[in-house]
């Protein structure tokens, strides 16, 4: 995760505690950030803080980050859940995927642009993520794997039929893996699905020590993640249309 990156996801955690003032210290002076209540944007510090602190009263906002990138220097692109909850009953008033776009200068946050109600199914933060899973396990880079995965995550072993949980499992599961066999992925394709899983295809190869082919053909891989690390996961040798 880069710096902007990281100040980005410490901004959702302020922002969901309502820690507005530590929100507003992450902006310039001149920020530029959309009220999607009057469809109409806000300029400046202190239209946005009297936004956070009036017009977002009766309801409580929560963002759950999915997946980040940097598609260039200064810029972050967010994939959240959003959901927004009564503040006076806790009903649900609605939840969806949004993209949302910020534009940083000087490690600030200077312009936020937001598409609500994302439905496609496909990200280029996820694919990032995934592409730097697989290659990381093609070249054996426990390091590398382990910086794909939140330090709670947890997913079946299946090769020893039994659950992981927390970095040193999942550590200690793909060194045993890289001394048992030469395992290959390529992806073939993935997609978003409606509950913020991502239904990945992969096409395996794995061979023993020895060069011995013990496996060749397609498995489906479902992951959960957060803030762009992978939290949980589940494989299935099926056809991969459900989990």
């Amino acid at each position: 995760m880069t710096p902007d990156e990281d100040r980005i996801a410490q901004l959702y955690e302020a922002f969901n505690t309502r820690a507005f003032d530590r929100v507003i210290a992450g902006m310039t002076s001149d920020v530029s950030w959309p009220d999607e209540v009057e469809d109409r944007r806000l300029e400046g510090i202190d239209a946005v803080r009297d936004y956070f602190q009036t017009t977002t009263a009766p309801v409580r906002i929560q963002h759950q980050p999915i997946a980040l990138f940097t598609p260039s220097p200064g810029q972050v692109e967010v994939l959240t859940r959003q959901t927004v909850v009564s503040e006076q009953d806790g009903s649900v008033w609605s939840s969806q995927r949004a993209r949302h776009r910020f534009t940083m200068r000087d490690g600030l946050i200077a312009r936020l642009d937001s598409q609500q109600n994302y439905v496609a199914l496909t990200f280029e933060g996820v694919e990032r993520l995934l592409q730097r899973l697989y290659d990381a396990i093609n070249a054996q880079d426990v390091d590398a794997i382990m910086a794909c995965y939140a330090p709670h995550a947890r997913f079946q072993d299946e090769l020893e039929d039994g659950e992981l949980s927390g970095a040193e499992d999942i550590r200690a599961h793909f060194e045993h893996l890289f001394a048992t066999m030469q395992v290959t992925l390529a992806i073939r394709d993935y997609a978003l699905q409606p509950d913020d899983w991502t239904r990945a295809r992969l096409q395996v190869e794995a061979r023993g020590l020895n060069g011995h082919l013990w496996q060749d053909g397609g498995v489906t891989v479902w992951y959960r993640l957060e803030s762009g690390r992978i939290v949980e996961q589940e494989i299935d040798d099926g056809d991969g249309t459900t989990r």
